[in-house]
């Protein structure tokens, strides 16, 4: 019984902290298809007196320039040219400028929108740039805002978490500080006699990262689990389980090890 409460205090707050940074995970992942997604979608207009050398526009802010469209004119003045007069039309053919649509391999940032504008409108020939800021603002800033929060509650839960494995740590060296005691008088050394709390926390390290990976293959196999089934079109992405399982892995030994150690340190040099 004693030996299951002992595994529990190290087990619950590592598996609040596990799961919270496996639902970071999931979301991260969705959010990065919907940028790429969007991306497809997503795309810089600008007008030009002249036609544009296309070959001469690879990279933008850093981003790969996925492919440069030219708006036919014809279309434009399709859409008019019923409230036109035949010489108008005429006028207006040779008088239009050209418009290109520019699309991006990745969805900029704000600061990268900024940029590209700016970038841009140096070229002489380019007489003005739309990149639909507003829009594109705020899907970002949303998309952002959502990775913070997951982020934030991840670092917060791990906090507590570091804190309570530590807490444990130290009730177990108070309970245990005869027989510790006793072992340093032979020669033990710190780590030999504090063996029974290294188990406990690999045993606990390694329960959590069972039942957390379960929890993650589950969820990435379905997702409507955690989101509505609105969003199916959405969060409809392959994850890399094994890369997310050894974040988690890592993340899981990690966090006990480096507790554990650190409490140990803070012991032995208390106590020589």
């Amino acid at each position: 019984m004693k030996f299951l409460k002992n595994i529990f205090a190290f087990l619950i707050p590592l598996t609040s902290m596990l799961i919270t940074f496996s639902i970071y995970l999931l979301i991260n992942n969705v959010v990065d298809n919907y940028k790429q997604k969007i991306s497809n979608d997503y795309s810089i207009v600008i007008v030009t007196n002249t036609p544009l050398i296309k070959e001469n526009i690879n990279t933008l802010a850093g981003i790969d320039v996925e492919k440069i469209q030219t708006l036919k004119k014809n279309r434009i003045i399709n859409n008019i040219k019923s409230n036109l007069s035949d010489t108008s039309v005429e006028l207006l053919k040779r008088k239009l400028p050209n418009f290109y649509q520019i699309f991006l391999e990745e969805f900029p940032t704000t600061t990268q929108l900024d940029e590209i504008k700016n970038t841009l409108l140096q070229n002489k020939n380019i007489r003005k740039v739309e990149v639909f800021s507003k829009n594109h603002n705020q899907t970002y800033l949303l998309l952002v805002l959502l990775n913070s929060i997951t982020f934030i509650l991840f670092f917060i839960i791990t906090i507590f978490a570091i804190i309570i494995i530590a807490k444990q740590v130290k009730l177990w060296f108070h309970e245990h500080s005869t027989k510790i005691a006793i072992l340093r008088l032979h020669g033990a050394s710190i780590l030999y006699s504090a063996s029974s709390v290294l188990n406990y926390a690999i045993l606990s390290s390694l329960f959590s990262f069972i039942i957390v990976g379960a929890f993650l293959y589950y969820v990435s196999s379905n997702m409507m689990v955690i989101f509505p089934y609105e969003l199916k079109d959405i969060i409809n992405v392959e994850i890399d389980l094994y890369s997310e399982l050894s974040k988690l892995f890592l993340l899981s030994f990690g966090i006990s090890l480096f507790t554990i150690i650190g409490v140990l340190l803070k012991y032995k040099i208390n106590n020589d």
